[in-house]
């Protein structure tokens, strides 16, 4: 498709740039009309630039419709085009041609295809851009029959030029929807619209021009007037491209008198044109075309009225949370504010319910219910008008205090506990409920928005746990799980930024005495902190739900580092760790087979490790998710085989392909004969199921031959190589090779 898409466009530009060199007087070899330049030159560009739209709505389905509406377009004047060249040109003008339909249509279908795109990126304005075509085309009519002389189709004579000045009306409509468009995506537009909107203001001035010279008989086809008209379509298939190359459409609500920008402007127009009625005389059918056109924009305005009141109704369900009709999250972070909080002064207050859940299973979820409109009916009257309640979710409730002191904060608050400690009569029950509150200030504690809810969660999970119903945020108390939560922040941040490194650590084939394979293991380069292993950062990614995306990551960049080992003629499969939420995703199987085919990697060259632990919480979902896997050809290892539910009951259902035995076997297989046994029956079991053994941990070189003995497959450890950058596999390859060659 990349190559389709090129092609496509390297033909426009291989095509039009010699028609618009031709179209200069001084490069074109004679003035005037010619047929071979001016018709099937021509034609050939019109149909390259067809292609090139179709071949954009082909490959990309953002906006596809749209496109091939102006597809459509381009498509009728080609058509009309090729006619008026083959036919219409030799014949006596006789009134309205078919080619004539079908360069009318072209603006007609183009108003469609244009509507079409605004409306697949701009909620609610689909009506709208209807109207403001219609508005603008009755303005530009208006203006053309008061001002152009020979524009008016009621006055006699004039019959033979109202076509002509049919195009640059439609022109400008069709400019009004782009405009229009501008004036509502803002920045979400992009180049492509500014280019859209540039081909059909070019198209209006260009089609203006003509109709003036039609009208006084000095028009000449092939001149530079033409070159007006390539322009056009250039900057239409230059909007295609952009459009094409944009990663994603961003998709607006929009709302308001920004809406009105185009209609507001034709309105102006057309007053000027009335009140100038008043002092000259005007064709009667300019005022009526200006008073349509003013009908049109008082539709136009009451039905951005209507959207306005919609918009502000949407808005204000989407800060109220329905239950209980007070600020909902969203709400109360805006009320916080977006920035930095260094220069003011408030505290939060975050309650959870104590005994919520109690209530709720025992009494139902209706009972529930009733009982968290109570509360914020309680919390309403006593918060009151010094600060703003609001419910954040489930059973927590927040409250913020603008101006207040530690002690304001703990006064309040301890007034909350003693109105959450008043019994509510639930059905026939009456339930006595407490809560738990956590105080954050600003900007003692926090410095923006997010770290003072953070820290006011901190320090109400604190309280809770403790049992000590209100707690102000401490440092050196939360400090702990404040720190966990910025690292998991900057973790985030840094799988996005491409902080993460994969260092490799070889595997060798005891058999033969090559290094066959590589494990690859993650590290994170934090910008303070230094080069992280593991360890410091895998449970928080577990815990934040990054481990996906973590995993994801990891496999890909392995893929790509061992592609570009393949392409410098070192030919090594790679084990990647992968954690157990990943192997579970549904979708984890087809972005494995995704990225093995973007890298061109056999399958049987990615090995993806799991440990025992997935076997004990999802043991059906694993089976499925690695046959999947394993139906690829990709390898499938149980890693630190040995410490956890080592059952032969997996070993018979799983698709594996080879089981890594944990280090501690390893490591103690010269001082315990318990640790031998182990990886003698472990290898001898390994092999009966055709699966092969991987030893983890070989720290020495007795260690090694003493495997190598046993008949084990491979070995991997501090002895052979430590983990390395990618850049020092191929060298730490040679080396071991060359010393195991010299032993």
């Amino acid at each position: 498709m990349r190559r389709a898409v090129i092609g496509a466009y390297a033909v426009v530009l291989a095509l039009g740039l010699p028609y618009a060199l031709l179209l200069l007087p001084a490069v074109r070899p004679q003035p005037g009309y010619s047929a071979a330049i001016d018709g099937w030159l021509n034609g050939l560009v019109d149909a390259a630039v067809l292609v090139a739209v179709v071949v954009r709505a082909v490959v990309d389905r953002r906006g596809r419709t749209g496109w091939l509406w102006i597809a459509a377009g381009l498509a009728s004047a080609l058509g009309a085009s090729i006619a008026y060249y083959a036919y219409y040109q030799f014949q006596p003008a006789s009134g309205l041609t078919w080619s004539d339909v079908g360069w009318l249509a072209f603006y007609v279908l183009l108003f469609v295809g244009v509507v079409r795109l605004v409306h697949g990126q701009v909620r609610r304005a689909w009506a709208g851009l209807w109207l403001d075509g219609v508005v603008a085309g009755l303005t530009a009519a208006a203006l053309a029959v008061a001002y152009v002389p020979g524009a008016d189709p009621v006055v006699p004579g004039n019959a033979a030029t109202d076509l002509v000045w049919a195009y640059p009306v439609a022109d400008l409509m069709l400019v009004a929807v782009a405009v229009a468009a501008l004036a509502m995506l803002g920045r979400a537009g992009g180049r492509t619209w500014w280019l859209v909107s540039a081909s059909f203001l070019t198209f209006a001035v260009t089609d203006w021009v003509y109709a003036e010279q039609v009208a006084a008989g000095s028009y000449v086809g092939g001149g530079p007037l033409d070159l007006g008209w390539l322009l056009a379509r250039l900057a239409l298939v230059a909007a295609a491209w952009t459009s094409l190359r944009r990663r994603g459409a961003e998709v607006v609500t929009v709302g308001g008198f920004r809406m009105l920008a185009v209609p507001g402007a034709c309105a102006l127009a057309s007053l000027g044109l009335l009140f100038h009625a008043t002092t000259t005389t005007l064709p009667t059918t300019a005022t009526a075309l200006a008073l349509a056109a003013g009908v049109a924009v008082v539709g136009r305005t009451m039905l951005t009225v209507q959207e306005i009141r919609t918009l502000a109704e949407v808005t204000r369900q989407a800060r109220t949370d329905e239950l209980t009709g007070l600020p909902n999250r969203r709400h109360f972070y805006d009320l916080l504010g977006a920035g930095e909080l260094t220069h003011r002064h408030c505290a939060v207050l975050l309650i959870d319910l104590d005994r919520f859940k109690e209530v709720n299973d025992s009494l139902g979820h209706r009972e529930g219910d009733e009982l968290l409109r109570q509360v914020a009916r309680w919390l309403r009257e006593l918060v009151a008008d010094s600060g703003v309640l609001a419910r954040l979710g489930g059973d927590e409730f927040a409250i913020l205090l603008d101006g207040a002191t530690q002690d304001d904060a703990v006064r309040m608050a301890a007034r909350v506990r003693a109105t959450l400690q008043r019994p509510v009569q639930l059905g026939a029950a009456a339930v006595v409920i407490d809560g738990s509150v956590g105080i954050a200030l600003a900007p003692e504690h926090a410095g923006t928005p997010e770290e003072l809810l953070q820290v006011a969660d901190l320090a109400m999970y604190a309280a809770k746990g403790r049992r000590r119903g209100v707690l102000v945020y401490d440092e050196a108390r939360d400090g702990m799980g404040r720190r966990r939560l910025e690292l998991i922040a900057e973790l985030r941040q840094g799988i996005g930024e491409g902080q993460l490194r994969l260092h490799f650590q070889p595997q060798l084939e005891l058999r033969t005495g090559r290094v066959v394979a590589v494990e690859a293991l993650v590290r994170w380069q934090h910008p303070t902190r230094g080069l992280l292993g593991p360890g410091d950062f895998i449970d928080l990614a577990e815990s934040a739900g990054l481990m996906g995306l973590l995993t994801t990551w990891v496999v890909e960049d392995a893929l790509r580092q061992c592609r570009q080992w393949r392409d410098e003629g070192l030919h090594l499969r790679v084990a990647v760790n992968v954690s157990p939420s990943a192997v579970v995703d549904r979708a984890f199987p087809q972005q494995v087979e995704r990225l093995l085919r973007h890298h061109g990697i056999p399958a049987e060259r990615l090995v993806l490790e799991v440990t025992e632990e997935l076997l004990m919480n999802n043991p059906q979902r694993t089976v499925d998710a690695l046959s999947v896997v394993r139906g690829l050809g990709v390898g499938v290892s149980i890693d630190d085989y040995g410490t956890g539910y080592s059952s032969l009951a997996y070993l018979k259902d799983l698709p594996v392909t080879e089981l890594k035995l944990d280090r501690s076997f390893i490591a103690s297989m010269g001082s315990s004969a318990r640790s031998s046994a182990i990886v003698r029956s472990t290898l001898n079991l390994a092999h009966a199921l055709g699966l092969h053994l991987v030893a983890e941990g070989v720290e020495d070189e007795a260690t090694l031959l003493a495997l190598a003995g046993l008949g084990c497959d491979l070995a991997q450890g501090y002895h052979l190589s430590r983990p390395l950058v990618a850049d020092d596999v191929p060298d730490a390859v040679r080396r071991i090779a060359t010393a195991l060659a010299r032993a």
